[in-house]
């Protein structure tokens, strides 16, 4: 955790546009979570009123891929769809956001090229799976479902950063390349 939010100061101090960093940071991570919510629940409960016609009909055994087995042995929860989701609403959300500020002068520097900010998205959206994950993994080595009840429902506070302090780390290392 202190690793995380370390790197979280280190970009909110780094330059005369450490807010920008920042909001860029919170909006392609969040959003990230987000797309990953959002099209692993659409497409799960379709793709099972799908799985169960078709298992009504043909009786067969529906088979996990390797990837799919490794995330839910983490996390239940996950899907494949949800994966994709984030993946695909990383690299949009951080073409997206720095369009907010094209007006500003004291912004258009900070604009990169269109293919460096999908990449950047990329990075951030796998980060954000990857700390997800971990603090998934130490959950479940507790046996426990949530990390706190200061946010019910919500798998408790540390749930709510995990994919941004993870996410913190490599944007970091990008803004300094």
């Amino acid at each position: 955790l202190s690793i995380g939010f370390r790197f979280i100061l280190r970009i909110a101090v780094s330059d005369n546009r450490g807010a920008y960093h920042i909001g860029n940071l919170l909006f392609v991570v969040w959003m990230s979570d987000t797309g990953a919510l959002v099209f692993g629940r659409v497409m799960k409960s379709t793709t099972t009123r799908q799985q169960q016609q078709n298992q009504a009909e043909s009786n067969q055994h529906n088979q996990k891929g390797f990837i799919l087995e490794c995330l839910q042995s983490i996390s239940p929860g996950k899907t494949m769809y949800g994966l994709f989701g984030a993946i695909i609403t990383g690299p949009i959300s951080a073409i997206l956001y720095p369009m907010a500020f094209a007006s500003s002068n004291e912004l258009s520097e900070v604009d990169n090229p269109l293919a460096q900010r999908a990449m950047l998205g990329f990075m951030l959206a796998i980060a954000g799976i990857i700390g997800d994950l971990a603090e998934s993994s130490v959950k479940r080595l507790s046996t426990k479902k949530d990390s706190g009840k200061l946010l019910p429902g919500h798998g408790g506070v540390v749930d709510r950063f995990d994919s941004l302090l993870s996410s913190a780390v490599v944007y970091y290392y990008w803004m300094s390349v």
